[in-house]
């Protein structure tokens, strides 16, 4: 850990020499440097926007404290921000640097620079528009948000109820539907059974008044026999009377 932090101390040094040594024995010739501003490839390019920075800024930065895993190193850091031409200016900003490691014969070497700034933190940096953003920007999105909170809330619980009842209706629904469809089934076999009772009685009613309709013929042709029998005897002996 003291390594990266001799690492680092040395990187933000605005010290050439020192700053030179840094890129040359462990910046790989690869390198990219990555700015909110800009991006370059290269130990050469590198040092050209250290030049351009450090002749427009008087102050270097400092460094708060450094998180490590081997691969990875971030180093927060306060750019102190001081311009040449006008020294009375002066603006501490949160930042953050991270570095990018890969093994190599060497050694671990860093192939990757990426300086980040916060809006926050530039903003903050600033006296009247820190207090500004402090004290009306963020109280006012406090705010809205606030209240865009409690009308999502509303609405989600409103949408859940309508929900909940819609499921109900439906359940109900489904309810009487299997209800009226039992009911309908019921009473569609009482009809049935009734009616085929029905036609049965119908049809007995039927047999028994043909049956009774085939006695009465058959006793009115038993009546009928005597008296054709009398009739055909006559005529025999009428016949036999006037025969010379």
């Amino acid at each position: 850990m003291e390594f990266i932090w001799w690492i680092a101390n040395r990187l933000t040094s605005y010290d050439e020499e020192m700053h030179k040594e840094i890129l040359e024995d462990f910046f790989t010739d690869d390198a990219r440097y990555i700015h909110p501003t800009l991006t370059v490839e290269g130990k050469y390019n590198i040092r050209k926007v250290f030049r351009v920075w450090t002749s427009l800024n008087k102050d270097e930065p400092e460094v708060t404290n450094i998180v490590f895993d081997g691969h990875t190193a971030i180093i927060s850091l306060t750019q102190n921000l001081r311009p040449r031409l006008f020294p009375f200016v002066h603006l501490q900003i949160p930042a953050t640097t991270t570095l990018h490691f890969r093994d190599s014969e060497i050694g671990p070497m860093i192939y990757s620079q990426q300086d980040s700034w916060t809006l926050e933190g530039i903003v903050q940096s600033m006296p009247l528009l820190g207090w500004w953003y402090d004290h009306i920007v963020r109280n006012i999105l406090g705010s809205v948000l606030t209240s865009a909170g409690g009308f999502l809330h509303t609405a989600n619980q409103t949408t859940e109820y309508l929900q909940f009842r819609a499921e109900e209706v439906q359940k109900i629904s489904a309810e009487i539907i299997e209800k009226s469809s039992v009911e309908i089934q019921q009473r569609s076999k009482e009809m049935t059974l009734r009616a085929q009772t029905m036609v049965d009685q119908a049809k007995d009613t039927v047999e028994k008044r043909v049956a009774s309709a085939k006695e009465e013929v058959q006793r009115m042709r038993q009546m009928m026999r005597p008296q054709i029998v009398t009739k055909a005897i006559t005529s025999s002996a009428t016949l036999s009377v006037t025969a010379p």
